[in-house]
């Protein structure tokens, strides 16, 4: 558990705080989630917790059921159905983003790619650094998109999705492919090619749907064996 400071308010705090837990696999897939043993353990009262809380459900991270408040479980079917959600919406992004990105914005996604290079390449690299220049290059590229309504249903997706990517990321050996994916994708968009970028995404989001699965396959295996 991070620090609490005065620099942000508290409900912020311990929804980034929480998250980052989801994601990194702190807090597992279909973990409870007891408002009692968080406050106590953030020193904060109950309005501020559930603002964080409410917060991770509407960004599908939680969700409730009869027994209460549960992280999100990992769903093989779920994850290919909000896989091809994203494909069909971030294809129509991506088209629109050729056209649309200005100078500033590629300088401010290559930086990005740089940044990520530099981090993957480094000894002891931070998955959890990787992953949040990961979000961030996607969260870059969307922005450059001029419709507005398209953006919050493609960050709707990709918000239930960051729990697959980050399981994802756990085997760095897919940390050098996807860099390589989301260059080609981004030398796409720089020579306004609205057609590749189109196709370099649909590649990218179909390697991440089968990176994803092996995950799954993996995951599955490995509870399988622990129960003999």
């Amino acid at each position: 558990m991070k620090g609490i400071t005065f620099q942000k308010p508290l409900y912020e705090q311990v929804y980034e705080d929480i998250k980052d837990n989801i994601l990194t696999g702190k807090l597992a897939p279909g973990s409870r989630i007891v408002s009692g043993q968080l406050a106590e353990q953030y020193q904060i009262s109950r309005t501020p917790l559930r603002e964080a809380l409410r917060q991770l459900q509407i960004e599908g991270l939680l969700e409730n059921d009869k027994a209460g408040l549960r992280v999100v479980k990992i769903d093989a079917k779920d994850f290919e159905e909000l896989c091809d959600c994203r494909l069909y919406l971030e294809k129509e992004v991506i088209r629109l983003v050729a056209e649309e990105a200005t100078d500033d914005q590629l300088q401010e996604i290559n930086k990005v790619l740089e940044h990520s290079e530099k981090e993957i390449n480094s000894e002891g690299s931070n998955h959890k650094k990787i992953l949040e220049l990961n979000a961030e290059f996607h969260r870059l590229v969307i922005d450059c998109c001029s419709n507005k309504r398209l953006i919050q249903l493609v960050n709707q997706v990709r918000s239930v999705l960051l729990i697959y990517r980050g399981m994802i990321l756990r085997d760095e050996s897919h940390n050098k492919e996807i860099l390589e994916e989301h260059k080609m994708i981004f030398n796409s968009i720089t020579e306004r090619d609205k057609e590749r970028a189109a196709e370099a995404i649909e590649m990218h989001l179909t390697n991440d749907k089968i990176r994803g699965n092996k995950m799954l396959d993996q995951g599955r295996q490995d509870t399988s064996e622990k129960s003999l």
